[in-house]
């Protein structure tokens, strides 16, 4: 007798059980790691079962991808509620970090190698609106909102640094190796000097080191 067909719905879960087993094992040991054999053993399941729902490690790749992606909105929403917390720098870094650390970006370089996967990848960005094109709106959103809040200066064109700022994480997310990566340290130094200058001149002048605009 055959076994019972699984219900679409048995499907579709099994499919996200399976993406989010794929997203920590790329988390933690690196885009290399994921094997359909890999996926199994840190799924707990069997050797089989990957292939009877994902056509072949391409298509698993994009699924982890588009499911990181459309985490955005949560990451956006995080930081929407940051907005007059902490500080802006800090905040920034913090957003800087989720994208970076995202299994998509450790699965960047893969996709840009393989044209097949860069289509189904890009076509399911388009069709979804959540991808590196939305950073520079996510940024911009994010500092007008703090504008509002007093936390910068009220001159600041926000869509002109969102739109440096965003291509400076999209540029860490699609360069590799040919332009590593700075520390988490170096990088708030950075977003550190880019906050002072962004915040109004009282808060400014006691934040500069120098004491000085």
């Amino acid at each position: 007798m055959s076994p019972p067909r699984r219900s679409p719905a048995t499907t579709a879960e099994l499919r996200a059980s399976l993406v989010a087993h794929a997203a920590r094992l790329v988390a933690r040991e690196g885009a290399a790691a994921l094997t359909m054999r890999a996926l199994a053993a840190e799924a707990g399941c069997a050797v089989g079962l990957p292939y009877k729902v994902f056509a072949d490690r391409r298509e698993l790749v994009a699924e982890v991808i588009h499911a990181e992606f459309a985490q955005l909105r949560s990451i956006v929403d995080e930081l929407t509620a940051r907005v007059g917390t902490a500080t802006v720098a800090g905040n920034l870094a913090w957003f800087a970090d989720r994208l970076l650390g995202s299994p998509a970006v450790a699965l960047a370089q893969e996709t840009f190698r393989d044209d097949l996967l860069m289509k189904t990848v890009t076509a399911r960005i388009h069709s979804s609106g959540a991808g590196p094109a939305s950073f520079e709106a996510i940024i911009s959103g994010y500092l007008a909102a703090e504008k509002g809040a007093g936390r910068v200066d009220g001159s600041v064109d926000e869509q002109a640094f969102g739109f440096v700022l965003a291509g400076a994480l999209h540029n860490l997310v699609v360069s590799g190796e040919g332009y590593p990566r700075p520390s988490k340290r170096r990088l708030r130094q950075v977003l550190d000097a880019v906050a002072i200058r962004l915040a109004p001149p009282a808060s400014r002048r006691s934040e500069d080191p120098d004491g000085t605009d």
